[in-house]
Formats: structure tokens, C-alpha cells, sequence
């Protein structure tokens, strides 16, 4: 494993950055980093009903969409991140990759778990979320560490979905989170420091690169065509006259159907789910079909769903579409 120095706090650079590494390097990549006041969104989230975006332009607070699932997060430069590019894994590797945190934790005497699908706790309180993007037998993980950061911004900032907090005992932000620098006196540079030495430790690293001037090159044109741009960004707002999330426990799962004579002309799916493969190549296999059980049922007969929604099978999305007693269900009158 090679640690990669990066001291950019440009999100659109370091997410180029960890893409650049992914599809040139065949070893096995660790980096470290942090991002200006920044909203990150996962790869199939709703922009429009995940970010203030107002508040964000005016508060000159950049809004980017990483390649990775999960849920939309707020970054600042109290607040880490950190990557893994190796190859796939067998196995829990959301735990195998956040035991370096866990371990750094341990050498102050604090005791962080890792929870659910992604999140690592103390005392109940998350401080660490965590993605994956899965490609070409290949996995980046990338993790985000609440050293501190501002929750105020914060929470002008992110609009969470209300489904988020159904069985729960908590309904804001604040109260979810908690901060590492309650617990450490040491600064936030100093525990990426100290991150690093345990990383470096548990897989015996001794190479390191710095971003020379032909790498720098080949990242800034990702940041130019992919990173850096609206298109990729801000994604579409489809037009649909079915609107309505589902929370199960792979995640919030967001559907956005345009129904013409009952013959699907338009679909998106949306939420905080992970997957190997881009869920619109399953939203696309669908367009053109009549929206029932039984057309949809044939067209993804050979399909594996799981691919697409970690977690999802043909009859939970049977059950979301056509039975489910809906959370947050809401009818669009056509325009």
C-alpha cells in the first residue's frame, strides 16, 4: 500500500484525485485529506431535496457529488476524510477499513464501535460515515470523520430526510453527532497525524507519493469534465407524477416515475443505498413498459437487483411499487 500526500482542500480535486488513483495505480492506495466548507452528496441522492442550495450559494459553501453511495454530508476543515482504493475484498469490508479509526482511538483509550451499515459511534453518538464505490474489481472507501466542525452550518446546510429518523429516538442533527475534539486535546492535524501512523502500521507502508506536476495535470481535467461540473454535480430534477421514498434498512430508496397512459416514460431512483452497478442502467431497462406487476416482473426477470440497491430483491421492489403502505407518499397531479 502507497500513502498518497494530498494537501488540497479543493473537493472537486481531491474527489479527481482519488479517481485518478483508482484508474492508474494497481497498488493499493491510502489517503488523507480535508475539504473547505463543503456539502458532499452520494452518487444517487437528490440534490434538490437534500441541499439548501440557496444557503449554500450564498455562503460561498461548495456542493459536489461524490462516485460512492450513501448519504449527503457536510465537511469543513475540521471535519477529515480519508480513502481506501484497493482491490476487492471478501467479506465486511466497511469494518476492515474503518479498524485503523477504531485502533487510533484505542491508543487515546476511547472506544469507538462500528455500527449499522456504515457508521462509527462512542457512546451511541456517530462521529464517522462511511462509502464505497465499486468498479472493475476494485473498491475506493471513503470515510468522514467529525473531528469538529460547525453545526451550525451544518445544519443550514442539509436537508435530511425525515425517513432518517423514523424509529428513532432523536429527530435533529445535533443530536445524532458527536465530536472528537471533546475527547482529544490534540489538534485536528495532529489526530490525521495519528491516523496515518496507525494506517502505516497496520499495513506495514513505507512508500509515499506527492503530486507532481503531470499528475496534477491529469487531475485537474477530471475536476474540468466530471468533478467540477453542474451536469455531474446537480444531476436532473425529473418530472414525475409519482413521487415517494421508502426507508427499509439498506437504506432510504427514493422513486420518481413519469406514467403516460400507463407506459413509464421517465424514472429515477434516489437515496442513501449503496451498489456495485449505477442504478440508472436498471431505471432505464424499465422505461417504455407498462407500469404493472406483472411487465415489470418480465423485464428484470434476469436481473440480479442487488447489483444495483445492495439489499434490494425483486419482491421488496414489487412491494415498493405496487403494495407497500408508503412513508412520505406523494401524488403529483400532472402538469
Amino acid at each position: 500500500m502507497i500513502v498518497v500526500e494530498n494537501n488540497s482542500v479543493n473537493p472537486a480535486y481531491n474527489h479527481a484525485l482519488e479517481e485518478y488513483f483508482f484508474n492508474n495505480y494497481d497498488d493499493d492506495i491510502f489517503i488523507i485529506w480535508r475539504n473547505r466548507p463543503t456539502v458532499l452528496l452520494g452518487r444517487n441522492q437528490n440534490i434538490y431535496k437534500e441541499v439548501n442550495l440557496d444557503y449554500c450559494i450564498a455562503n460561498g459553501i461548495d456542493v459536489v457529488r461524490r462516485p460512492s453511495g450513501g448519504g449527503t454530508i457536510y465537511c469543513d476543515l475540521d471535519i477529515i476524510q480519508y480513502s481506501f482504493i484497493t482491490k476487492e475484498r471478501e467479506g465486511d469490508s466497511f469494518r476492515y477499513f474503518t479498524k485503523p479509526i477504531i485502533d487510533t482511538l484505542a491508543k487515546f483509550g476511547i472506544h469507538g464501535e462500528f455500527t449499522g451499515r456504515n457508521d462509527l459511534v462512542i457512546d451511541g453518538k456517530k462521529f464517522s460515515g462511511n462509502a464505497q464505490y465499486h468498479n472493475k474489481g476494485k473498491v475506493l472507501h471513503h470515510g468522514s470523520i467529525l473531528y469538529g466542525g460547525n453545526v451550525e452550518v451544518m445544519k443550514h446546510c442539509l436537508r435530511p430526510n425525515p425517513l432518517k429518523f423514523v424509529g428513532k429516538n432523536v429527530s435533529s442533527i445535533a443530536s445524532r453527532v458527536g465530536f472528537l475534539k471533546e475527547l482529544l486535546n490534540i489538534s485536528v492535524t495532529e489526530f490525521m497525524d495519528e491516523i496515518s501512523k496507525t494506517v502505516m502500521e497496520d499495513f506495514n507502508i513505507t512508500e509515499f507519493i506527492k503530486i507532481d506536476e503531470d499528475i496534477d495535470r491529469e487531475i485537474r481535467k477530471i475536476v474540468d469534465t466530471k468533478y467540477g461540473c453542474d451536469d455531474w454535480n446537480y444531476g436532473k430534477n425529473p418530472k414525475a407524477n409519482i413521487k415517494y421514498s421508502v426507508k427499509h434498512d439498506f437504506g432510504i430508496v427514493e422513486y420518481a416515475i413519469c406514467i403516460e397512459e400507463g407506459i413509464i416514460k421517465e424514472m429515477e431512483i434516489f437515496g442513501d443505498f449503496f451498489g456495485m452497478e449505477d442504478v440508472k442502467e436498471l431505471t432505464d431497462k424499465l422505461k417504455g413498459i407498462k407500469f404493472s406487476e406483472k411487465h415489470l416482473r418480465d423485464a428484470l426477470e434476469d436481473e440480479e437487483l442487488s447489483c444495483y440497491i445492495t439489499g434490494l430483491s425483486m419482491e421488496t421492489l414489487i412491494k415498493d411499487l405496487f403494495y407497500k403502505e408508503l412513508i412520505d407518499k406523494e401524488l403529483v397531479i400532472n402538469e
